[in-house]
């Protein structure tokens, strides 16, 4: 059965800043760009998560799991289009972001011709897995959402309790239309691999354009953030390790303190749905 989860679908209302720091992570290049890469890979990476989803929504059975792919299709089509608006200004300012979704895409389309429908949807519930696990690093420091450009964060804050929302949905439909676990752990572990590799790389060709090499204190300052004590990478191996574990289900890492009371916390944020 599905785990009993609110999933609400908000349309929210954007604007862009066009004059937002060009590095809006506190002015480093390594981190910003690291941000830049995976809003790159936003838009067609949801599209793929929907349509991996939408190809067993017929066949399944729980009613209640069907209300929640909705749900999930709703979420997901609305993070792309606003993922997609942000690739445009960052595009504006010299960064070769439809270039880089253009490669992210070229994966993806190299799963849906050569792997079965099975592997699709093996892939969306390893990286639901990641990006809910980012998604909650991201709530449990405020203090480094505070060192992003404004215009962002908002945009994160949304982006992240909407991952945590609808995080069992894929893994679910996984669960009941196939079930095969050695399958969903071998397919975790490859794309675990190939989507961080892929990351750093579009990383490299972000800071490559704008010619920008950071300093030894900027490369210190991103070591501290990605591998330091509480450290976005060291953080979220564990759960990636988790993951690992027979019988695991995503709800087995509870994350719903976190956005319980999210519009209380931030309400500037919240004041932005428009639905």
């Amino acid at each position: 059965m599905a785990t009993e989860n609110t999933i609400t679908v908000r349309r929210m209302n954007f604007e862009i800043n066009a004059d937002m720091d060009k590095y809006w992570f506190n002015g480093n290049p390594l981190i910003s760009a690291f941000f830049y890469a995976l809003s790159a890979t936003f838009p067609d990476g949801e599209r793929f998560f929907i349509d991996t989803v939408r190809y067993y929504q017929k066949d399944v059975e729980d009613p209640v799991l069907k209300q929640q792919i909705r749900a999930f299709i709703g979420q997901e089509a609305h993070h792309g289009k606003a993922h997609e608006d942000f690739n445009e200004a960052l595009e504006a300012k010299g960064f070769p972001m439809a270039v880089i979704a253009a490669k992210a895409k070229g994966l993806l389309d190299l799963a849906k011709e050569r792997l079965s429908p099975q592997r699709q949807l093996a892939i969306t519930v390893a990286l639901e897995h990641v990006t809910a696990t980012l998604a909650e690093h991201a709530l449990r420091h405020p203090d480094l959402l505070e060192q992003m450009d404004p215009t962002f964060r908002d945009m994160i804050v949304w982006h992240a309790v909407e991952e945590i929302e609808h995080k069992s949905v894929a893994f679910d439909v996984f669960r009941e239309r196939v079930g095969n676990e050695y399958l969903r752990r071998r397919v975790m572990f490859m794309t675990l691999i190939m989507f961080f590799g892929r990351v750093m790389y579009f990383q490299k060709l972000i800071l490559r354009a704008d010619n920008r090499k950071a300093t030894w204190r900027e490369w210190w300052q991103a070591m501290k953030f990605f591998w330091g004590k509480d450290g976005l990478v060291r953080e979220s191996l564990i759960h990636f390790a988790k993951a690992f574990k027979k019988g695991f289900h995503p709800s087995d890492i509870d994350q719903q303190p976190l956005v319980n009371d999210w519009q209380q916390r931030y309400p500037e944020i919240a004041a932005l749905q428009t639905n």
